[in-house]
């Protein structure tokens, strides 16, 4: 078969870091290497490239994994990426491409890209395109050890999933989800579109006895509103006339207000200018007694510094008569212990001279004993070499010995294992000739009995031929039918919104709509409808006739000659409209078409009208010639008469006179929407008469498919029969077969024996002959040793060493002697400097404070002589400010008894002042209580009937609304009120007040909630059929996915079991299925029976047996239902090599059909590969790849 799989490339994939590139040519292709080089990854990156999201079966955790992490020598990468190549000539991909790369790249954000043709894609989309192929599905596509056992741990109805991916039913079943979840949303709209209509019943007939309340609530308001409005015209005029009684009493009383303020103002500031005097004596006496008490403190205070200063002098003499006798103590002290510490230093230095000697002497002697000990280490450690050599030789010695006799004992062994082998070969070769004959005769009824298998084949292919042929039929057939429906739903949903804008008369001009609505109401006869609705152009034409038409193109043509009511109705409207009275019309001669390629012709020529309304054709089209384009236009008017247009075809409209009217809003819709309309009635009856016809086919074709299942049914059963006898069959001669292969591997294994035997006979000798040679080497090399041992232990006697270490001691002690009194000088020294430095510290310190003390008696004197002058001058100024303190005092006693008498006049003022502001208040308190009435009034009118022109009087002033004619109104003037008009206003009142609240927009409701209420009901309708359409798919889906499930299962157990005899050399299994009547959920079990054995359950079976079931079973698969490549990592690690050459076998059959990548440690497998690939890790922990060839593959890895 042609390789799909074209090649892998890696760059920065888990340890490949360099790009790597892997070409997939052959149909077998071979990757070895050792343990720990990487080759697991080159299927995790096919894995993962695929779209494989279970960072588990990619061995990770994270998208980090994916990435080369580095190591000490290389750096780690930022992006891995792999990408695939697939041979597409044949098309197995649904894409348009002959070569096909899928790509992928990870980040170490986490981010993963997506490619095909590197092309940036969705993960969704890789699925899509590998979804038909069944890459995207199969568990199978990549075996590795663990998918091997997986296949036989897994529950029965888990290992179902394995065939429904070999029958490709995963399609069908992800349809069947999806209809079951339309089916569950389905059943939701409905079950919330029926509370919603249970929600609106109640409502509606609420919103029904609303509407009636609503309306009555309105008559009352309005005669209400009548009452009212005679009611506030007389209280309006009234509360005017009390307003301005009030502001004149407000205006009297302000007067005298004013009068009674300004004489309090008058004897307020005589009052103040006697309080401003008498403040100002005031303080000037305060001031003056301050200075005076101030003074008299200074002096006080001078005395007393007298006093101390006379103190402190007396007491500095003292301290310093005492600081210059201790001065003359510390000069004597210092003197001496200078002396002192001129002799210690001189002896310091001769005891460090001393120790200097000294310690030359010691590392002098040290050096001389270092010298002897190494010597004698040397001498020591050549004696324990050569002890050690001799203990080896010895140890060895007795080893050969041992191994000798061990040899010697064995070829007597085995020599008698030979003539024992020899005698049963000629036992086993007697059964070998017995079982052929049986063999060949069941053989020759085994060959009878498959003939007849695949003549039942042959007849039953052929009636599953014919039923796939008819239901491939019926499903394009439903299919179509399914379209068609949506196709005339469309249509009908577009025809509707046609009809509800003609309904509505959207698009129409607002004289237009006018005029149709009316003649819809019979309130104008003979109307025709508008000019648009009897008009068929062509569709080239239609920008072009509906610009020459203009504003007549929604006119009303009008039967009736009198047009006096549709011009009343366009007056009561306000509007601008359109009239076409038929019978008043006059149209002028048509113009001749000039002779010019550009003119398309007149436009009255182009549009199809009815026999009667020609003459509205002729008036309106008649002097307008269509053309190509502008120039054309302005080329065929330049011989046309006035009152000629040219029309282009984009609704440029050109004048004879020379003026041009473009629109660009263009209004060809208005001639195109009955077009349209025409078009999509006739299309939408076109597509009924075409859905009914299909669904009368898709009826007969279900009834063949019917007959075909009876007729498949009954093959099955004669087929059942016919594989039941060649089962029969075949299991005599494979039980026969098994027992001469048994007979023959029992000869062979016992021939094998007899060799391995011989063999190792012949490498006992061998060994026994090299044992005897190194024995003689090893007395020789012991004897050279023990004669070393002895010359090594004379010459050690030769080295004393007491001399040199009683040196190193004597001289040890010197030196420990002068360094201790060497310590004890440095000691007296440092005593003796310091207290040197202490004295000197002391003196200084003495010198200083005699200073200090001299300079405080010499700022003393001055401070004194300065205090003595100050108190002379106080005693001064405390005599002249007594002088005038005196008669100030008496001025302040006058001007307080002033102060007495204005503050009695000003006190009768105030209260004067008091009763005419409270007057004044009272009077503005009336003034703004008729204003707030006459206020509250407009409210309550303004709030009864909205804008209200008011009358003011002239004093009176208010807002004034916008006038806008017909929504202001004016309140009437009345003098007086009728008897009964507060009764009236009660009883009204009541009325209303009866009703309680009223929805005002109570109507509108109701007729909302009515139309959504029968909405909702065609709802239900529609979601009830919904329902019982996808239920039917359900059970067409079901039906599909048991058929072709059971097909796959009856063509994967055959295959199982002629694969499982071939890989075990006999025995049996054959797969069951748990629950044959319900095809849906059954699962699926395997019994075996292995070469000599009993039957047995799968987790009683050896690791090896093990992994060749589930190799049968997978090749089963693979037979069944070919992927176009396989990968299988280390699948075969568990088998011996007898079992390895029987799955290689099967291996280059199946890549007939399938391309195969083998991970492999195995030699024999390797043989079958058209392409080897070796696997390495470098020093840098990254993977390397190199091409090998078949016979390298030893050279270069050690399995």
């Amino acid at each position: 078969m042609p390789a799909l799989l074209k090649s892998l490339e890696l760059n920065g994939y888990k340890t490949f870091a360099s790009r790597t590139s892997f070409e997939f040519a052959g149909s077998v292709t071979a990757i070895v290497g050792p343990n720990g080089s990487g080759k697991s990854n080159v299927a995790d990156a096919l894995r993962w490239v695929l779209g494989e999201q279970s960072y588990t079966l990619l061995r990770g955790r994270k998208t980090d994994d994916m990435i080369f992490a580095g190591s000490q020598s290389r750096p780690r990468a930022g992006m891995a990426s792999a990408e695939i190549v697939f041979d597409n000539s044949d098309g197995w991909l649904p894409i348009d491409f002959s070569e096909v790369s899928i790509a992928r790249r990870a980040f170490r954000d986490g981010q993963n890209e997506y490619l095909i043709n590197n092309q940036k894609v969705r993960l969704k989309d890789i699925s899509e395109l590998l979804a038909k192929s069944g890459l995207a599905e199969r568990t199978y596509t990549v075996i590795g050890q663990g998918l091997v056992d997986v296949a036989l741990s897994l529950k029965a109805e888990e290992r179902r999933k394995l065939f429904e991916e070999a029958a490709g039913i995963g399609l069908y079943r992800s349809r069947k989800d999806q209809a079951l979840r339309r089916l569950d949303t389905t059943k939701r709209n409905l079950d919330r579109v029926q509370d919603i209509l249970a929600e609106l019943k109640p409502r509606l007939r609420s919103l029904e006895r609303q509407s009636r309340r609503a309306e009555e609530f309105s008559q009352i308001q309005a005669d209400l509103q009548e009452i009212l409005r005679e009611w506030y015209g007389y209280h309006w005029h009234r509360s005017q006339r009390e307003l301005r009684a009030a502001r004149e009493v407000v205006e009297s009383q302000e007067k005298q207000l004013a009068a009674t303020r300004e004489k309090q103002t008058q004897l307020l500031s005589e009052l103040n200018q006697t309080r401003e005097r008498m403040s100002s004596l005031r303080a000037q006496l305060n001031s003056w007694h301050r200075q005076l008490a101030q003074l008299h403190g200074n002096r006080e205070t001078t005395s007393r510094d007298l006093a101390v200063s006379d103190e402190r002098k007396r007491s500095l003499v003292d301290r310093r008569q005492v600081l210059l006798q201790e001065r003359m103590r510390l000069e004597e002290e210092t003197t001496t212990t200078r002396t002192r510490v001129e002799e210690v230093r001189i002896e310091t230095e001769r005891f460090k001279n001393e120790m200097t000697d000294a310690e030359g002497e010691l590392a002098q002697a040290r050096q001389q004993l270092q010298e002897r000990l190494d010597a004698q280490r040397n001498a020591e450690e050549a004696l324990e070499n050569a002890r050690q050599r001799i203990d080896n030789f010895k140890g060895r010695k007795i080893e050969l010995k041992l191994r000798k006799d061990e040899l010697e004992k064995r070829l007597g062994e085995q020599e008698q294992r030979r003539f024992s082998a020899d005698a049963r070969i000629e036992e086993a070769r007697q059964p070998v000739l017995s079982a052929s004959d049986q063999v060949h005769a069941a053989r020759e009824k085994a060959a009878e009995a498959a003939k007849e298998l695949e003549l039942a084949k042959q007849i039953l292919a052929e009636k599953q031929q014919g039923l796939e042929k008819l239901e491939a039929n019926h499903k394009d057939k439903t299919q179509r039918v399914a379209e068609q429906n949506t196709a005339l739903a469309r249509a009908e949903a577009q025809l509707q919104v046609y009809e509800e804008a003609e309904n509505a008369l959207a698009g129409y001009a607002s004289g237009a709509k006018v005029l149709l609505e009316a003649a819809r109401q019979s309130r104008l006869t003979g109307a025709r409808g508008a000019l648009n609705q009897h008009i068929e152009v062509s569709q080239e034409y239609e920008a072009a006739i509906s610009a020459a038409l203009g504003e007549y193109v929604d006119a009303v043509v009008l039967d009736d000659g009198d047009p006096e009511n549709a011009l009343r109705l366009l007056d009561e409207g306000a509007v601008r409209g359109a009239l076409l009275p038929l019978t008043r019309l006059k149209p002028e001669e048509p113009l001749t078409v000039p002779d010019d390629e550009a003119c398309l012709g007149l436009a009255a020529d182009l549009v199809q009208v009815p026999p009667e309304l020609r003459p509205v054709a002729d008036l309106l089209l008649g002097q307008s010639l269509i053309v190509q384009d502008r120039s054309a236009a302005q080329r065929i008017l330049a011989g046309q008469s006035n009152g000629a247009r040219a029309v282009t075809l984009r609704g440029e409209v050109f004048y004879s006179n020379g003026t041009i009217l473009v629109n660009t809003q263009r209004q060809d819709n208005a001639l195109a929407r009955p077009r349209q309309q025409r078009e999509t009635t006739a299309s939408v009856e076109q597509m009924r008469q075409s859905v009914n016809s299909a669904a009368s086919e898709l009826e007969e074709l279900q009834s063949e498919i019917k007959r075909f299942h009876l007729e498949v049914e009954e093959t099955l059963s004669n087929h059942r029969d016919v594989v039941a006898q060649e089962e029969e069959a075949r299991a005599v001669a494979q039980e026969l077969r098994l027992e001469l292969e048994a007979a023959e591997r029992k000869l062979e294994w016992e021939e094998e024996q007899r060799k391995a035997l011989e063999n190792e006979a012949e490498k006992a000798v061998q060994e026994l002959d090299t044992v005897r040679e190194e024995q003689r080497t090893v007395d020789t090399q012991l004897a050279q040793a023990e004669e070393a041992l002895k010359t090594l232990r004379a010459n050690t006697t030769m080295l004393p060493m007491d001399d040199h270490q009683s040196q190193v001691s004597y001289w040890e002690t010197q030196v420990a002697v002068r360094q201790q009194a060497l310590q004890n000088v440095q000691a007296r020294l440092d005593e003796r400097q310091h207290a040197l430095d202490t004295n000197t510290s002391r003196l200084e310190t003495n010198q200083q404070r005699i200073t200090e003390i001299e300079q405080q008696q010499s700022d003393l004197q001055s401070q004194v002589m300065e205090l003595r002058g100050s108190e002379g001058e106080v005693g001064e100024e405390i005599n002249k400010l007594t002088a005038l303190t005196e008669p100030a005092e008496a001025e302040l006693l006058e001007v307080e008894t002033e102060q007495e008498r204005l503050q009695g006049i000003e006190s009768q003022a105030r209260e004067s002042l008091n009763v005419a502001e409270r007057h004044y208040t009272q009077a503005q308190v009336a003034l703004v209580r008729q204003q707030e009435a006459l206020t509250t009034l407009r409210q309550r009118v303004e709030d009864d009937f909205g804008l209200v022109e008011f009358d003011y009087q002239e004093t009176i002033s208010g807002p004034t609304p916008l006038p806008f004619e017909g929504l202001v109104q004016r309140l009437p003037v009345v003098t007086e009120l009728s008897p009964d008009i507060e009764d009236s206003l009660k009883v009204k009142r009541n009325q209303l007040r009866r009703l309680g609240s009223v929805n005002p927009d109570a109507q509108k409701e109701y007729r909302e909630v009515k139309e959504r209420y029968e909405f909702m009901s065609s709802q239900v309708e529609d979601l009830e059929k919904a329902e019982v359409d996808v239920r039917e798919v359900i059970a067409e889906l079901d039906t599909l996915m048991e058929r072709e499930f059971r097909k796959t299962f009856d063509i994967v157990a055959g295959h199982f079991r002629e694969i499982f005899t071939r890989l075990f050399g006999g025995g049996s299994a054959r797969l069951l299925l748990t629950e044959p009547e319900d095809m849906t959920s059954t699962g699926i079990d395997i019994e075996t029976q292995l070469p000599g054995k009993r039957s047995q359950r799968l987790a009683l079976l050896s690791g090896g047996e093990r992994s060749l079931t589930a190799a049968a079973l997978v090749f089963s698969l693979l037979k069944a239902s070919p992927t176009p490549f396989c990968v299988m990592d280390e699948v075969d690690a568990m088998l011996d090599e007898a079992n390895v050459g029987r799955f290689r076998d099967l291996l280059s059959e199946l890549s007939e059909q399938t391309q195969f990548v083998v991970i492999t440690h195995n030699r024999n497998t390797v043989q079958v590969a058209d392409v080897i690939y070796g696997i390495t890790m470098g020093r840098d922990t990254a993977s390397q790849m190199i091409s090998l060839k078949l016979d390298e593959v030893d050279e270069r890895y050690s399995y």
